[in-house]
């Protein structure tokens, strides 16, 4: 299947941008993938077109920490800017991506989707990823504060988690006026069938839009910032899928150098999580994966056998989208439990026999 992909500036009017101290207002991006009615014979761009208009610039970045560029080059990724859209009504998946991640760099995940038949919605977090790259091709980089933070600094992180998620919520918000108006997306969306994917800080975010928004029918949770879902206990009927990187224990995050005071509320977290869902959830874990595998990052440096795993994570993420924002029944939860890769495991992380 041909990708079309197009890109929106959301500007929250109503909203100062913390990081800016003009008092302008809160602006980012969004990117959209679709469906594309294109010939077969249109040639795929390479990776980079992901960060279009700036692919010279993400090239640049790449280069700079080590990354295989003439692979990602290479690499044919097959998204089609502005290109239209074939005809249909898409049930909606928007990503909020990982702190300093740019948001487009989940096209391991995003194809699958889009293949699948949804629509995906991706956003940026302006000032947090390690570049933005407008229209104008206007090029923010991440704020050298923020790329000094240290897991101590509870406040800033507090700070960051309500921008994602007063982020989210303004976006969905806003995806009736663009299902209503807006030229290549015009009664494509569909809106009644909608659900929500984070990784690590996009996954707290992700968590508490599902506080606040019960029309979300499903949320898929990345390895999150288990520490930083907030102190609402209230239950959530919503389905969750909850995916652990391999470290999912106390004992195995310690051993891996994590700092005592985040490893345990980590799992303090994850107990809470476990508690406050009372619909349908599932707590897995990814054999052998660390925190950036969930995201492109280990295509980036062209990582061996990377591209069987995120085959097979994608294809649970739109399983458990399919059964619970499609209503395909069996599609996730009948074949979970044979899948070769992941564990089944507790809410202290530790694998169910």
């Amino acid at each position: 299947m041909r990708i079309g992909r197009t890109t929106r500036i959301m500007t929250d009017r109503n909203r100062e941008n913390p990081f800016e101290q003009d008092g302008s207002k809160r602006r980012f991006m969004v990117s959209l993938y679709y469906p594309a009615a294109i010939s077969g014979s249109a040639v795929a761009p390479g990776y980079p077109a992901l960060f279009h208009p700036g692919e010279e610039i993400a090239i640049d970045f790449f280069k700079r920490f080590g990354a295989d560029t003439d692979y990602l080059t290479a690499l044919r990724i097959d998204v089609h800017e502005n290109a239209p859209i074939i005809e249909g009504v898409y049930p909606v998946i928007v990503l909020s991506p990982a702190f300093g991640i740019e948001r487009d760099m989940y096209w391991c995940h995003i194809y699958n989707l889009v293949v699948k038949g949804f629509i995906v919605i991706t956003v940026g977090a302006t000032y947090d990823a390690v570049f933005t790259i407008f229209p104008d091709e206007e090029h923010i980089p991440q704020l050298e504060a923020l790329s000094k933070l240290q897991s101590s600094d509870v406040e800033e992180w507090e700070s960051l988690v309500t921008i994602r998620t007063k982020d989210l919520l303004y976006v969905l918000d806003r995806l009736p006026e663009l299902n209503d108006t807006d030229a290549l997306l015009r009664n494509k969306l569909d809106l009644e069938r909608m659900g929500l994917m984070g990784h690590s800080l996009g996954g707290a975010a992700v968590y508490r839009v599902l506080k606040e928004n019960a029309s979300i029918k499903a949320g898929i949770l990345l390895d999150p910032s288990l520490h930083l879902l907030g102190t609402d206990t209230s239950p959530l009927t919503t389905p969750v899928l909850l995916m652990r990187q391999n470290s999912s224990t106390y004992e195995m995050l310690i051993q891996n150098g994590w700092d005592e005071t985040l490893a345990r509320n980590t799992m303090k977290g994850q107990a809470c999580l476990d508690r406050t869902l009372v619909g349908y959830k599932s707590f897995i874990k990814i054999d052998d994966a660390n925190h950036v595998t969930f995201s492109d990052v280990p295509i980036h440096f062209n990582e061996p056998g990377i591209k069987a795993k995120h085959q097979m994570m994608s294809e649970l993420i739109a399983s458990f989208m399919q059964e619970f924002v499609c209503d395909q029944t069996d599609a996730y939860t009948k074949h979970v439990g044979a899948v070769s890769g992941i564990s089944l495991i507790d809410r202290d992380g530790y694998e169910i026999n």
